[in-house]
């Protein structure tokens, strides 16, 4: 009889310990998913950040025209969706303003020319801007597909106010993939 009740007792002690266990595995789960999503949300805001960058840009350099990835280090693009050249334009009195964007290709540039020509796409921006507008446009887009090679970028954008050109400027992007616990979890 003294076995038969220390048997139970071990056998109530596994399954209490299995439920607890259990219990706070998927408690761990559930937090390190929402840590995880939650850090990863933070990358959804990047079009809000490049605005406040461009302007940013602005503050620090002046000149007429500014866009993301003109200084510092290359800014990243993430394969298998839509990334938004960004652009901002301080005009000194009301013009119509119009971008050309062009893969610039050469040694800097990893990768291949023809796919370069496939993903980039213009937004044919040429729009009348005035002085008090401070909005950050959007000129071009490169849609990159999910199965693309990871490697630099560098684009040629030339700025023209009333058809003449008034600058040039070296764009430098890195094609950078998307973690896989990030893209399996949220």
């Amino acid at each position: 009889m003294r076995n038969n009740k220390a048997a139970i007792e071990l056998s109530m002690t596994t399954i209490v310990v299995v439920v607890l266990s259990l219990t706070l595995l998927i408690m761990g789960f559930v937090l390190v998913r929402s840590i995880m999503c939650s850090a990863i949300g933070l990358t959804d805001t990047i079009g809000e950040k490049a605005k406040d960058r461009v302007n940013e840009l602005f503050e620090s350099t002046g000149g007429e025209i500014q866009c993301i990835g003109s200084t510092g280090s290359p800014v990243g693009m993430v394969p298998g969706q839509l990334n938004i050249i960004y652009c901002g334009v301080k005009a000194p009195k009301e013009a119509k303003y119009k971008f050309d964007i062009e893969p610039k290709y050469g040694l800097k540039n990893s990768i291949e020319e023809s796919l370069l020509k496939e993903w980039v796409e213009s937004y044919d921006f040429n729009e009348l801007i005035s002085p008090s507008d401070r909005e950050v446009k959007k000129i071009g887009a490169v849609d990159i597909p999910d199965d693309a090679p990871e490697g630099n970028i560098i684009f040629t954008i030339k700025a023209y106010k009333d058809n003449d050109l008034i600058s040039t400027k070296t764009l430098n992007f890195k094609v950078a993939r998307q973690g896989f616990i990030q893209s399996a979890m949220c």
